[in-house]
Order: C-alpha cells, then sequence, then structure tokens
C-alpha cells in the first residue's frame, strides 16, 4: 500500500515482495502496518532492482517530494545504499540514516573504536572477495590477538558478517598462533563468502558467553533504547541486559537509528557482539514492532524522544507503552513508589485515546520525568494535545508522592516550556491550576510562567511562545553522524 505522507511524519520504504511488486515483501509485512498505525505513510522498493544497479527503477514508487524517509528492509552493501539515497534524493526524499551513518553502523570498523571497551579485541584487514590474505599477513595481523604460553582461540567474519553455521571450518580458530589453522579456515571462510565479502577478514578474540540466557538486541533511536527483546536466532530465550555502559557509547557514535547484540559473558558481564544499522538488522518473530515505529515516526518527525537539563531528563511515553502506563503498569520504568502515580496513569490514557482517534501527534504527547543520573521515574509531565490554530498549547504535570517538594516540576517544567515556546507555530505556553493549589502555582511562577488571569474558575499561566527559548544546557537529542 502506497500512500501521500504526512506533513509531520517520514515515509517509510519497505522492500517489495519479488512476486507482488506492488505490496510490501511478506516479512516486513507487519512492520509496515505498525508503520501505518503510528500515522506515516509506506512505499515499496524493488530490492532487486536495486542490487543489480538500477537505483532509479527500484525506487519508482516512491512518492516524489516525500521527504523524509526511514528504510526498513533486507540488507544492502554500503554502495547500494548510497545510491538509494542518491536516487530517493532525485525524486525529494532525504534517508535519515546517510550513507556513511549507515557503513558506520553496518561494517565493524565504523563502530568499533567506539565499543572497544565493552567488545571482543579484534583486528581487520582488507581483501578482495576471493582472495584470502597470505598466512604471513594473517600471521601478522592476530599477533595482537596472541599471548605467549597461553591458547588463544578466535572468530573470523568479514565486515559485517561471520559463517557461524559452518563454525569448524569457517569460522573458529582454537589458537591464533597457529598459523597453518588458521590460513585454513580464512580461506575456506573467503571461499564461502563468494563475491558477497564484504571489506575484507575480521579476527576477532574469542568469548564464552551464557548460552542459557541468549543474546539480546536492542533497538536504538536517536539514542534511546526503544525496544530490547531476543535475539532473532534465538527468539524462544528473552534476555534483559543492563545497559547502564551501552547507552553512553551508542550516544557517543551519534547514529540515529542502530541496533546492539549483546550477551552475558561468563563472567557475568555484558557484551556487545555486534552492532548494525537499524534499517537492516531484523525483528525476531512475534516481536511486537508498535514501540520501535512510534519512535522512529516521533524521531523521523523532528522531534526529540529525550530531552535533557541538568538533572532532569524527559524521555517520551509513545502510546504503545502509555498504554500501558494507563493500566498502572510500570511498563519498564523504575518508578520511584513502585508504580506510576494516579495522575500520570491518567495522562497516559490522553495518549492513548489520541492515538486511537488519529490525533495523536508526535511530540505533543506525554514524558516520563527522570533522575537524569539514577534513571528512576518521578512522574510525569505533557500535553494536553497539539498547538490550536492560535498556537496555543497547555501542559500539565504530576510528580509521585515521594519526589515532591525537591524541585523536581519546577525544573521539569520550565524544560518542557522553553522546549515548547521555541518549536515553530506556537505563540503561547499554558497551564491550569485550581485557586487553592498555592504549591503548584509556585513551581509555574520559578518556571518562568506569568499569571494570566481567571479561566473557568482556574488560575491561568503563560509563557509567550514568541520570547521563549529552551533553557541553558538543554539536549534534544544527540550528535549526528553525517
Amino acid at each position: 500500500m502506497t500512500v501521500d505522507p504526512a506533513p509531520d511524519r517520514p515515509l517509510f520504504l519497505f522492500s517489495g515482495d519479488p512476486l507482488h511488486p506492488r505490496r510490501t515483501d511478506p516479512q516486513f509485512a507487519p512492520e509496515a502496518a505498525a508503520a501505518r498505525s503510528a500515522g506515516a505513510a509506506t512505499a515499496v522498493l524493488d530490492h532487486e532492482a536495486l542490487l543489480a544497479g538500477h537505483a532509479a527503477d527500484a525506487v519508482s514508487r516512491v512518492p516524489r517530494g516525500a521527504g523524509p524517509l526511514w528504510y526498513r528492509g533486507w540488507m544492502l552493501p554500503a554502495d547500494r545504499y548510497a545510491a538509494l539515497a542518491e536516487a530517493l534524493a532525485a525524486r525529494g526524499g532525504r534517508l535519515l540514516t546517510s550513507p556513511a551513518a549507515y557503513r558506520s553502523a553496518h561494517e565493524l570498523p565504523g563502530w568499533y573504536e567506539a565499543f572497544r571497551p565493552l567488545t571482543p579485541l579484534s583486528v581487520w584487514l582488507p581483501c578482495a572477495p576471493g582472495v584470502a590474505p597470505a598466512p604471513a599477513a594473517l600471521a601478522r595481523l592476530a599477533g595482537p590477538l596472541t599471548v605467549p604460553g597461553r591458547r588463544c582461540p578466535l572468530v573470523v567474519k568479514d565486515w559485517v558478517k561471520s559463517r557461524k553455521h559452518e563454525w569448524e571450518e569457517a569460522a573458529y580458530v582454537p589458537d591464533a598462533a597457529d598459523t597453518e589453522r588458521l590460513a585454513a579456515v580464512v580461506g575456506r571462510f573467503v571461499a564461502l563468502q563468494e563475491e558477497s565479502l564484504t571489506g575484507g577478514v575480521v579476527l576477532r578474540a574469542f568469548e564464552e558467553y551464557d548460552r542459557a540466557v541468549g543474546e539480546a538486541r536492542v533497538w536504538w533511536v536517536d539514542g534511546e533504547p526503544v525496544l530490547t527483546g531476543p535475539h532473532p536466532d534465538t527468539p524462544g530465550l528473552c534476555p534483559d541486559p543492563d545497559l547502564t555502559h551501552v547507552a553512553p557509547l551508542v550516544r557517543q557514535l551519534g547514529l540515529r537509528f542502530c541496533t546492539t547484540d549483546l550477551a552475558l559473558r561468563a563472567d557475568g558481564v555484558w557484551r556487545v557482539v555486534e552492532v548494525g544499522d537499524g534499517q537492516v538488522s531484523g525483528l525476531p518473530a512475534g516481536a511486537d514492532p508498535h514501540p520501535l515505529f512510534e519512535a522512529l515516526v516521533t524521531a523521523g518527525a523532528g522531534y526529540p524522544l529525550t530531552l535533557t537539563s541538568g538533572r532532569v531528563a524527559l524521555r517520551a511515553l509513545l502510546p504503545a507503552v502509555a498504554a500501558r502506563v494507563a493500566d498502572g503498569d510500570p511498563a519498564g520504568f523504575d518508578w520511584v513508589d513502585g508504580v506510576p502515580p494516579e495522575t500520570t496513569s491518567g495522562g497516559a490514557g490522553i495518549a492513548v485515546r489520541a492515538a486511537a482517534a488519529g490525533s495523536y501527534r508526535p511530540g505533543w504527547g506525554v514524558f516520563v520525568l527522570t533522575d537524569a543520573a539514577a534513571g528512576t521515574a518521578l512522574g510525569s509531565i505533557g500535553f494536553h494535545g497539539p498547538p490550536d490554530d492560535a498556537g496555543f498549547v497547555e501542559m500539565g504535570y504530576d510528580l509521585s508522592p515521594s519526589a515532591r517538594g525537591a524541585g523536581w516540576a519546577t525544573e521539569a517544567a520550565r524544560l518542557l516550556a522553553g522546549w515548547a515556546a521555541a518549536q515553530p507555530g506556537v505563540r503561547t505556553v499554558g497551564a491550569l491550576t485550581e485557586p487553592e493549589n498555592i504549591p503548584s502555582q509556585r513551581v509555574l511562577e520559578r518556571a518562568g510562567f506569568r499569571f494570566a488571569g481567571e479561566r473557568d474558575g482556574l488560575r491561568a499561566y503563560e509563557i509567550d511562545g514568541t520570547a521563549g527559548a529552551p533553557a541553558a544546557g538543554v539536549n534534544a537529542g544527540i550528535p549526528l553522524r553525517s
């Protein structure tokens, strides 16, 4: 199905069905449905034409003037992705992941330095398909992976893929110092990869992982982990990895949409096994794609998934997760009082109803107010809806009882109101309080609101959007790699 893109949504480009070129490939049909349910348009790509070098033909069904696009489909060599970006640009489309960013996430040399502390020691050597490096060159390459007097196993792969299903013959080397065995495994690997060999040969130190736990695949959008699930190879195992040390490295890398595959090492440490471009990483069978696509729609429309300033981090509560919070479920957040406060659950219901009615707009929903350092959820803050025709938008907030009286609401209100006031088309940011709610009035005054009179028996406070700007230190995203 192809529809005209909405003005405040990205378009999703999915691999097409080879037997029915106008349809999405059945592998990605549930994802296309999730994208449309989030309010985005979809189009299809002729994957085979793109691989054959006919990029203009491959995107002939993409609407002209599509604007920002996310690709979701089969894996592409980096040069074919670059050709896709060029063909889409000629039609007025812009991939939100640039060709340089795609290569950085897709190929190990692009992401290895950022993740060096959390991933196995690796070395690599460029080579052409069908031409394995000489044994002497492999021995020199393996030098950093050897320790005198110690057996040091390693794994062979190229810059993207291994051949783990041919483990003994084309992937595993029991000892990096055994040059004869190393050359035999690398030679077999290069032969089996044929023309699909990408970049060259990579040697990685072998690490023993807890197979009973399995691998986890974490999906990151603008530096935020928006979906965690099993690796597609082990869909029956659902580990819950510790992301404390992973998140800063993902943000340092600066990629808009990527995945990390994590495994629990035998010593109890979570390790990054692979990094991938999120556009071509597979979802396991049965995974709910809605949280992922709601995050992609929001980020692709130019709205932040997280706003941070000082000790406060506001994390967007998107409809799929908001539905759980509306039912009182913690929904993966570490709430300071164990569960979300009642008013927060009610605010989450607003986002759910707006999504059901088709009136939800990215950026103008509910945010969970968290302690930026500890990650603890303290309450919520957000909007009653998008700005109206006069440029007025109303916000509200709520704190868990244990978080009250410590200035959290003031800092959150200042942050969110500043962000809203800086958005195009916003003239006024308002909030209403009951006359007897003196603490809330003080919060608004300290956050920069001014009293604007009575309205329907309530006290109205406003910030002039024409003069508004984000507070100093606001980070509405992560540095992007172009």
